[in-house]
């Protein structure tokens, strides 16, 4: 077993490279370090720009470590500057945020009434922002670029003492590692990038259209997976004019929550992208739809939060502000084009649905008054590390031809890897991804061209489950699939059914303890993996393992786990029993 202790540090780097003894930032890192003779290290960027590498280690760097055998390298994440611990960028604060991203309801139960000069919801509105974000950064906010981020990595780098240094991107990530490689070939160990992110060839007409016909084809996906399914939540004759309808709907007369904050086309909207970047999510979509025809908008709401950034406290993440000013100062903003009549009817007609309401007035360059106009490096990596390039064939977010032209650059050393399946910034959930990760990371070696990874099956149903008893006080119909999702439990990973019980979480695990030792299991002792989620193992001498895992009330104050509160009730426990693939 590898050891995943998590370690914390900071590291002070200078707001402008040019000037390295003026201004500071504190850089947040952590690290699992290395277990055996240590080689190196591996930087994880998950993408964005804004995403917090800090929080992707902490989530799931036992998980890289142990499979893809990380035993003699640090896996470390960062922060970038601007991005949460490090300097976080926050030109609006939290309320402001919510004003500008969800309508509000009146103390009458009423939506309140914005006013012709506030923006619609669902968006932030780029002038607004770019005045608050002046006032409170001025000049500096031209120094949260990608080549400045670029160029932190070469002092992580540094600061651990290594010549060179390994990498894992993932969308945007892929770019600054990219980046990265360009600025210093002969300080790259190894790069693993999935999801490719090259805009720098593209027209002005590909910087509009790319995602807006990724995200239509992903959503054409889910509602054909969703209409073939008569178990799906949403399932209707034709399941993408239902969610026409309901978005209609709800335009006209937003579904107001609890919270004070409500429902409309703009959130329904957000909330459908948030899903169709992991077909894992689809089910979750499907739910909280289903939910929000009958009035419930709590599940749309969830997803909504998750893109947003947005915590079960109401405080947000800095990803929404971060994003829009590392992506100016990086010189990603698309300028207005010559013709926008023109434009606007080639993106109606090539994604009717996401692109519907784009019109003449629908193009700006959302970067004006925020930084000066910035050009695009050229990448190009001459270095003979290893670099993998991961790209998937049905990535909503970013298309395949990114990861072609992304390959092409880094060099000869590079190797594209096909993901033959939906969805983005896959290599954590699939086996396959993980395996040629770790063989580039740890043994330096590429596969063979033409490497096409398929998506892992799900762990199919053991033939030992309908021997276990379900214990008196425990529903006997299992929820729907989305409650193993909402416990972070997907379908490859295990095989499982979530219920709820009348009976508190100890007495439950003790029920279950009867029925699974007369079914032959043995226990392997009971842990709390997180505060509030119990867990008990078991085992057949035969190596067949089950685990029961009950949350309480202390659980659902976790980000995370919050969403799975809305499958019980009052005086209700929420369980899930499960298997893994041996």
């Amino acid at each position: 077993m590898i050891d995943t202790t998590l370690e914390c540090a900071t590291l002070t780097v200078p707001l402008d490279h040019a000037d390295p003894d003026g201004e500071q930032i504190d850089l947040a890192l952590n690290r699992i370090p290395a277990s055996g003779a240590r080689t190196g290290a591996v930087l994880v960027n998950p993408g964005g720009p804004g995403g917090s590498g800090v929080d992707v280690v902490e989530a799931l760097g036992s998980i890289a470590v142990q499979t893809m055998g990380l035993r003699e390298l640090d896996l470390i994440g960062f922060d970038p500057r601007g991005v949460d611990r490090s300097g976080g960028l926050r030109c609006v604060d939290d309320d402001e945020l919510d004003e500008l991203l969800y309508p509000r309801v009146g103390p009458d139960g009423a939506i309140v009434d914005a006013g012709a000069d506030e923006t619609v919801a669902g968006e932030l509105d780029d002038e607004r922002f770019a005045a608050a974000c002046r006032e409170v950064y001025g000049d500096s906010l031209q120094h949260y670029s990608t080549i400045a981020t670029a160029r932190d990595i070469d002092l992580i780098r540094e600061a651990f003492g290594d010549d060179t240094i390994s990498y894992i991107g993932i969308s945007y990530g892929t770019y600054l590692g990219a980046v990265y490689a360009t600025l210093f070939p002969d300080r790259v160990r190894a790069l693993v990038l999935d999801s490719g992110f090259e805009p720098t060839g593209d027209t002005l007409e590909q910087r509009y259209l790319t995602q807006l016909v990724g995200f239509e084809d992903a959503f054409d996906a889910w509602a054909a997976d969703c209409g073939g399914d008569d178990g799906c939540p949403f399932a209707h004759d034709d399941v993408g004019a239902a969610w026409d309808a309901l978005r209609d709907r709800v335009a006209d007369e937003p579904v107001p929550a609890d919270d004070g904050r409500a429902v409309d086309d703009g959130v329904l909207g957000t909330a459908t992208s948030a899903a169709l970047y992991d077909p894992i999510t689809w089910s979750r979509l499907s739910s909280a739809l289903a939910g929000l025809e009958q009035g419930d908008p709590g599940g749309v709401l969830e997803l909504a939060d998750l893109y947003n950034g947005r915590r079960v406290d109401g405080s947000y993440r800095t990803i929404q502000q971060s994003f829009t000013v590392i992506s100016c100062a990086s010189g990603f903003g698309a300028p207005e084009p010559d013709d926008p009549d023109a434009l606007a009817a080639l993106i109606r007609e090539a994604a009717p649905r996401w692109g519907s309401d784009v019109d003449a007035d629908s193009f700006g360059d959302r970067c004006a008054g925020l930084v000066e106009p910035v050009e695009l490096p050229t990448l190009g990596y001459d270095g003979d590390a290893p670099v993998v390039v991961i790209g998937g064939i049905n990535d909503p977010a970013t298309p395949f031809r990114w990861s072609e032209e992304l390959t092409e650059a880094m060099g000869p050393s590079a190797t594209l890897v096909t993901w033959n399946g939906e969805g983005h910034g896959m290599l954590f959930g699939s086996d396959c991804l993980m395996g040629i990760a770790g063989r580039v990371l740890t043994e330096l070696r590429t596969p063979p061209e033409g490497t096409v990874c398929e998506p892992d099956p799900d762990v199919p149903k053991p033939d030992f489950w309908d021997d276990i008893g379900v214990p008196d006080g425990v529903d006997p119909e299992p929820l729907g699939p989305e409650a193993l999702l909402l416990l972070g439990l997907p379908p490859r990973l295990v095989y499982g059914e979530a219920r709820t019980s009348v009976l508190g979480a100890e007495a439950l695990l003790d029920a279950y303890a009867t029925e699974l030792s007369a079914a032959g299991f043995t226990s392997f002792g009971r842990e709390e993996p997180l505060p509030g989620m119990l867990l008990d193992t078991y085992a057949t001498s035969s190596f067949e393992i089950v685990a029961v895992l009950v949350l309480t009330e202390e659980a659902y104050e976790s980000d995370d786990l919050a969403p799975a509160r809305r499958l019980v009730g009052d005086g209700e426990t929420l369980f899930a029993l499960i298997s893994f693939d041996a």
